[in-house]
């Protein structure tokens, strides 16, 4: 299934440490009103990048680095074009007549790839597309498959923050400029969130009197699922949901607030766990179908912590303070946290964080067991958690208020 979306609403950045963490394969597209811009991705790493002007764009990077000179490159030009139809592409033919050294050759592609990145920095508006287990590179970086295997797939970050670092580099210096929004339609009135034929309105969670929660689009990490699913059997959601947010009300501390989330998501999923955040680590709390069944309810304190890795999937939550839910095989999930627990049948997880303000406290972990994965109301527990940040918020608000007149 492709991964699709609108960069209005996902910049390039996310998107790209996203696949990153995920270790997907194929072919991101990103269509503006310039043209479409390609990359590459090899088990979540970079390893290529098509710009819509590849050719004259290569040219030019290996002349403003002082590889080659304006009389190098008209050389390969004409090469190429005496060439006819077995012309090889610039780099190749830049190198098989001694024009440029291979190291400096290569390190202009991967200068091409963040470039290309820069170029998408700029673009407001532009869709993207994932194709799965589909790479299309061009000519120039197939010329190098070896060296950008040993390199290259183990540089994402560095060619992310490099590209953010030119392009901040750029626009100070007034050398780029962001596409302006043009033409903008007024939004549509914002739908009720759905699940199957059920409508849920704000009044049946309880969020009639909350002006401050925002309507969410459903996220956009289900669109990482492999195939589509059934809808998940047991409790409504709409009950859940409702009965959680009047509980979230009566909340005053953050390890009440957490626990009442872990319910709620418990009441869905199989599996449930709760994991604090700490500057370096994650500690785990209690769980619900980990050491016995659903039905059992809340166990006790798990205590194991999982080192918060650069990169790694709960990282990129933390760090972003967005909901996931896909299939994953992360390193760090897959490797001490289900060695922890034991692993799922199915890969599919959620990853709900709950944020006091801007920084994320907790997150509750959940996957679906010895079960098949079945489709949840993510939009409806994204708001569920949003509220419980805010009742918390209030909560110690008040608290502080009281103890200054105490």
């Amino acid at each position: 299934m492709s991964f699709s979306g609108d960069l209005e609403y996902l910049s390039i950045v996310d998107v790209i440490q996203l696949l990153h963490s995920t270790r997907k394969t194929g072919t991101l597209k990103i269509t503006g009103r310039k043209g479409e811009i390609s990359l590459a991705f090899n088990d979540g790493y970079i390893n290529g990048a098509n710009h819509y002007n590849t050719g004259t764009r290569t040219g030019t990077i290996l002349i403003e680095a002082g590889v080659i000179s304006q009389e190098d490159l008209d050389r390969a030009l004409a090469i190429q074009a005496q060439a006819g139809p077995d012309r090889r592409p610039l780099i190749a033919t830049l190198l098989e007549n001694n024009l440029v050294d291979k190291d400096e050759a290569y390190h202009g592609l991967e200068t091409l790839i963040e470039l290309t990145i820069v170029e998408i920095l700029t673009w407001k508006k532009g869709t993207f597309t994932l194709e799965p287990d589909t790479l299309q590179v061009c000519d120039e970086f197939r010329y190098f498959p070896e060296k950008l295997k040993e390199e290259l797939n183990l540089s994402t970050e560095h060619v992310l923050m490099d590209a953010l670092r030119i392009y901040d580099e750029k626009k100070r210096d007034g050398l780029i400029v962001d596409e302006e929004l043009h033409d903008e339609e007024p939004a549509p009135a914002t739908a009720a969130p759905t699940t199957g034929d059920l409508t849920i309105s704000a009044d049946d969670l309880g969020l009639g009197d909350l002006d401050t929660i925002k309507r969410k689009k459903p996220t956009f990490h289900e669109a990482l699922r492999d195939e589509p699913a059934a809808l998940a059997a047991g409790p409504a959601p709409a009950a859940v949901l409702k009965e959680a947010m009047g509980h979230l009300k009566k909340a005053s501390t953050l390890p009440e607030t957490a626990l009442i989330l872990l319910k709620t998501v418990g009441a869905i999923f199989p599996r449930a766990l709760t994991l604090v955040a700490w500057e370096k680590e994650l500690v785990a709390e209690r769980g619900i179908g980990i050491n016995a069944e659903s039905a059992a309810g809340p166990g006790p304190v798990l205590g194991f912590k999982l080192p918060l890795l650069p990169g790694s999937l709960f990282s990129f939550v933390l760090d972003k303070g967005h909901l996931f839910f896909a299939k994953s095989h992360d390193q760090l999930l897959c490797e001490q946290l289900h060695g922890a627990i034991t692993p799922p049948a199915d890969p599919t997880v959620l990853i709900l964080p709950l944020k006091l303000g801007k920084r994320v406290v907790s997150v509750t972990y959940a996957d679906f067991g010895t079960q098949a994965a079945k489709d949840v109301p993510i939009d409806l527990l994204a708001s569920c958690a949003e509220y419980a940040g805010l009742a918390i918020e209030s909560a110690l608000s008040h608290a502080q208020q009281a103890a200054k007149k105490d």
